[in-house]
């Protein structure tokens, strides 16, 4: 049946980038970016999930929405409810990745998509769906089933996203529907920071991580998001001026036809020096 590329990106998320509630969007095959009117459907694929799901789903969404403006604002104080919906609307885009969603055409999902994947870094999976184990996972519960589950274990997961949530006023940022990144620096040979990422708006980002992320390395992080997003996203969405379309992708997706990853998130590590690398085994 092949990999399942539905272009799905929440409504409420996407609206952050529009004006007069338009963006513009590109698309992998289409030769140039077009406007898109945000009360169209971006899913190629209609039926991603049984109504009750949908509806649940969008309580998560509609939280996120309410909180967002109180989370970007520097000069607002978010309550813990605010940032609690952060998370769990994190989870959810995360869960949104083919390989662990399954496709709609088939109702035992892909192959792996019964895989709970918390989205941490250390639990994120290989770009290779033929060496990943979680890839190789047989797939026997009913996709419904599988998102009920997930849904009534989506504030657990969100417990285990790294502990330190900040929000970084950069960009401009891109939007893809591949959303939520793992990347790892490694500035010295015993030394990791591990961040999950995530664009907001075209001039802010989420990272969780366990550490405070200093500037330098705030602008290197949504630096690689939009190159991540880019690389994995078969649709982009961003501002109608559309720097990062016009300036990165377009002329990126001309070399690179297929997303990388197969719809499996996976873990992007960065080495300060090349020595510092370590050698495949």
């Amino acid at each position: 049946m092949g990999t399942s590329y539905d272009h799905y990106i929440y409504a409420a998320h996407m609206r952050k980038w529009a004006t007069e509630n338009r963006v513009t969007v590109l698309r992998r095959g289409e030769r140039k970016p077009r406007l898109l009117d945000i009360g169209k459907a971006v899913a190629a694929e209609r039926g991603l999930n049984a109504p009750s799901t949908e509806a649940a789903y969008g309580k998560v969404e509609d939280l996120f929405n309410r909180a967002l403006p109180r989370l970007i604002d520097p000069m607002s104080k978010p309550t813990d409810r605010d940032w609690k919906a952060l998370r769990e609307y994190a989870v959810l885009v995360h869960d949104r990745y083919p390989v662990l969603r399954g496709l709609a055409a088939d109702e035992h999902g892909l192959s792996g998509g019964n895989a709970m994947m918390v989205p941490n870094p250390a639990h994120w999976g290989s770009a290779s769906p033929a060496t990943n184990p979680v890839a190789s996972l047989a797939t026997s519960m009913d996709r419904e089933q599988l998102k009920a589950a997930r849904l009534q274990l989506l504030p657990l997961s969100a417990q285990y996203l790294p502990p330190m949530t900040q929000i970084l006023h950069v960009g401009p940022m891109l939007l893809g529907d591949a959303g939520i990144h793992a990347i790892t620096f490694h500035p010295e040979p015993a030394t990791a920071r591990a961040y999950v990422a995530m664009p907001l708006t075209p001039g802010a980002m989420v990272a969780f991580g366990d550490q405070i992320i200093s500037d330098e390395e705030g602008l290197n992080l949504a630096r690689i998001l939009n190159l991540k997003l880019a690389m994995e996203s078969t649709v982009v969405v961003d501002t109608l001026e559309a720097p990062v379309i016009t300036g990165m992708v377009a002329e990126m997706w001309k070399h690179q036809v297929e997303p990388s990853g197969a719809g499996l998130p996976n873990s992007l590590h960065l080495w300060s020096r090349i020595e510092d690398v370590p050698k495949p085994r």
